[in-house]
């Protein structure tokens, strides 16, 4: 297996789409290096009290995947857990949440999505270095092209997450079942199209060695 067996997973960030902020977590205290935000994601949610509250603040229409404000948080209907659940998907759960719209009604069916699945890091020395321009005669700006994921450490699971790393990749079984089940607000891109800018690949490596020298 290389890359081109495997997906980026993301919501479309629509406009339209509801989207609820989480209520009570704590966002000033880095135990560990780790927001409560974070631990979710990871379900590393331990010291976490449940259900979280999630309030509207954006959007009218509901989907599958919902946005929480937080890159990689998501909420999920009830339909998109059962598909998991039917399919046998692995690397992923759910955590209990209180979902309200903007009256402080509660809007029953979605759940918290954590990934518990891993690989090892990202690999940006493999990837074609690109540039584009956004506007004429303006600068031009650099991309790495492809996402070369160590597959050695990934342990087997449709749903994970690379090492240093909050952005959530699947396979292409979990890919096909998505589509076929018309799962909405996803936004799934092969791992070798996924443009990263040069900005954020400096934040990645930054934090890489940040974590190395306080091991």
């Amino acid at each position: 297996m290389d890359i081109h067996d495997f997906f980026d997973f993301d919501s479309k960030y629509s406009s339209t789409t509801v989207r609820a902020h989480p209520v009570g977590l704590d966002v000033t205290t880095q135990a560990s290096e780790l927001f409560d935000h974070h631990r979710l994601i990871l379900g590393n949610d331990k010291w976490i009290h449940f259900p979280i509250i999630f309030e509207q603040d954006h959007g009218t229409k509901l989907h599958d995947i919902l946005n929480t404000g937080y890159v990689s948080l998501f909420l999920i209907s009830e339909k998109m857990r059962d598909i998991l659940e039917e399919n046998n998907l692995t690397g992923w759960k759910t955590f209990p949440i209180t979902l309200l719209d903007k009256q402080k009604k509660e809007i029953l069916g979605y759940y918290g999505f954590s990934i518990t699945g891993r690989c090892g890091p990202i690999d940006y020395s493999k990837s074609q270095i690109m540039q584009k321009r956004f506007i004429e005669n303006g600068p031009l700006w650099n991309f790495y092209k492809g996402l070369h994921i160590d597959l050695d450490k990934w342990d087997g699971c449709d749903f994970f997450l690379p090492e240093g790393n909050f952005g959530i990749k699947i396979t292409a079984k979990t890919a096909d079942i998505l589509k076929k089940n018309k799962i909405s607000n996803v936004f799934l891109e092969n791992l070798v199209d996924v443009e990263t800018d040069e900005s954020t690949v400096k934040l990645e490596e930054k934090r890489k060695c940040f974590n190395q020298n306080t091991e």
